[in-house]
């Protein structure tokens, strides 16, 4: 009889404002995560998730009511909640509703043979990301403690180039030593990001490296400059079996026209 798998719910990128109706890049992030999580909603019933991995951006504004409104959708929500911070979240209020990141205790959890773990890629005052030496540390004492486990990383940032010119310049800028790092160990199964608005994955060594679209707008995939896409927002669910294999799926939300972004923006 094959056991049932623990399962991972990924949000990332939600770029919510204090006041819900205000749009940028005629988007409004609100909307979408609310028919996001009506589409969850409907999935849990079924299955419900033993974690909840967000990974970032939680705010577009910094503000304290764009973190309330995080913090409300998610109140009841039936499992372990995981955070960790993207480029446009504001630390210490992200640290008041979601735990401090840079803490072991909200950075390492144990789901069944699995070890998650969470790396905090937020680099003050820039767009891209950095591991900053905590986060390496950790990452090494992590890793050397769960050899007997199969392991999973979130981050915000990407750690491998995706092939958009303007998006692999605003990656993880110290990437090489995190692979470093990470090429010491056959246990890591797979590397899981935000940021970059898009679904990819990659595999080196024997690792899979995931990006997730975001549950807001998303960005055009092979794109040299800034570019936007029309596909819906989404998110993604990871599910982990005892022999170290994982299953995973991207679902994004029905069509809606009025979740299409003005497609003529240079940026935001």
């Amino acid at each position: 009889m094959i056991s049932q798998p623990t399962r991972i719910l990924q949000l990332t990128d939600l770029h919510l404002f204090g006041d819900p109706k205000t749009k940028l890049i005629g988007f409004n992030p609100c909307k979408s995560l609310q028919q996001v999580m009506v589409s969850v909603a409907d999935s849990i019933v079924k299955k419900p998730p033993n974690l909840l991995a967000l990974t970032g951006d939680i705010s577009q504004d910094y503000s304290l009511t764009s973190y309330e409104t995080a913090k409300k959708i998610f109140h009841n929500f039936p499992c372990q909640i995981a955070a960790t911070m993207g480029n446009h979240d504001y630390p210490p209020t992200f640290t008041d509703f979601f735990g401090d990141p840079t803490q072991d205790s909200n950075k390492l959890f144990t789901l069944d043979n699995w070890r998650i773990l969470f790396l905090n890629s937020h680099w003050p005052e820039h767009v891209g990301g950095q591991l900053a030496q905590i986060e390496l540390d950790f990452l090494c004492r992590a890793l050397a403690t769960s050899r007997e486990q199969h392991v999973m990383i979130f981050l915000h940032h990407p750690v491998l180039p995706v092939g958009s010119h303007w998006l692999d310049k605003i990656m993880t800028t110290n990437a090489a030593q995190f692979l470093e790092i990470i090429d010491q160990y056959h246990n890591i199964k797979a590397v899981i990001c935000g940021h970059i608005h898009q679904q990819t994955h990659i595999m080196r060594l024997g690792v899979s490296y995931l990006s997730t679209p975001s549950t807001s707008w998303q960005f055009a995939v092979q794109s040299y400059d800034f570019k936007l896409d029309t596909l819906m927002p989404g998110y993604r669910w990871i599910d982990l079996y005892e022999n170290g294999t994982f299953q995973t799926e991207v679902v994004r939300i029905d069509n809606d026209d009025t979740l299409v972004p003005d497609l003529n923006s240079k940026g935001y």
